[in-house]
């Protein structure tokens, strides 16, 4: 056990070492920070905006995700964003401290417009809205997030739920679209 936790933490060094190495020009970091393996971002250069990923003290971002866009991210102290979750930011994501994101999420703060039907989707551009998730919040396994969302401080956010609106604080909800399925105060 000894020997895991020692090669975890130096696979942990060098792997952060590698990813502030390779996207030093899009990276802005406020005390230790950690990274896991085969995290990628992928700045939109085309567009007017260029990607920034800033990091407060204590962050981590688990292997295999993916940050893309042309915004801002912000990762509050002491957040983690787990394995095999995308975020694509073109405007602003922000998440604040002491917040939980578990495996396989997806935040987007940015749609395609589709309402010309005279002109392919493709041609009709997209649309933004900032996302904003609070102080200790737990974002579970699958979840959507769209955009122009906030979530409210001590909210959870139930497995594989599809957010659309706002979440109030300390509200637990889930489904497809997520709706309350309890106040965390409630007995």
């Amino acid at each position: 056990m000894i020997i895991y936790k020692i090669a975890s933490k130096i696979n942990n060094r060098i792997s952060t070492a590698f990813f502030l190495l390779k996207y030093f020009i899009l990276i802005k970091k406020k005390g230790k920070i950690t990274i896991g393996y085969h995290v990628k971002l992928i700045p939109f250069w085309w567009e007017k905006t260029k990607l920034k990923v800033v990091f407060e003290a204590n962050s981590r971002i688990k292997s295999n995700v993916i940050i893309q866009g042309s915004g801002t991210l912000t990762l509050g102290e002491n957040s983690y964003i787990s394995s095999f979750s995308v975020i694509g930011v073109n405007d602003r994501v922000t998440i604040g401290k002491n917040v939980m994101i578990a495996d396989s999420v997806s935040i987007r703060d940015t749609d395609h417009n589709f309402s010309d039907l005279n002109k392919n989707i493709i041609e009709q551009g997209k649309s933004t809205q900032p996302i904003t998730i609070h102080d200790n919040v737990w974002i579970g396994h699958g979840v959507v997030i769209t955009k122009g969302v906030t979530i409210q401080s001590g909210a959870i956010v139930a497995a594989n739920a599809v957010v659309t609106n706002d979440v109030e604080k300390n509200t637990i909800v889930g489904g497809v679209p997520a709706r309350i399925l309890k106040l965390r105060d409630d007995k």
